[in-house]
């Protein structure tokens, strides 16, 4: 799935308009593509996209695994793909 640029605007409506109606890039579980997107958007999207908000502080929570445990980003999401 393509987005665009994800540090414009419209890129980030495309993405916003894409989670709509999902919880993650592919499937349903985190993966390595929300990865890509997640270090493709330079920071949170604004409140009024909010299905990209919520993706990305759900994604983002996995941050805090991640330095815990000193694993790498693929490492904390196979591991723990239920964190809120």
């Amino acid at each position: 799935m393509g987005f665009g640029d994800l540090k414009s605007p419209a890129g980030l409506q495309v993405l916003n308009d894409y989670l709509a109606d999902k919880s993650y890039i592919e499937g349903y579980v985190p993966s390595q593509a929300d990865v890509a997107v997640f270090e493709a958007v330079s920071g949170p999207p604004p409140a009024d996209l909010y299905h990209a908000l919520r993706w990305y502080n759900h994604i983002k929570s996995y941050e805090k695994e991640k330095a815990r445990t000193r694993r790498t980003w693929t490492t904390a999401i196979q591991l723990f793909p239920t964190l809120p």
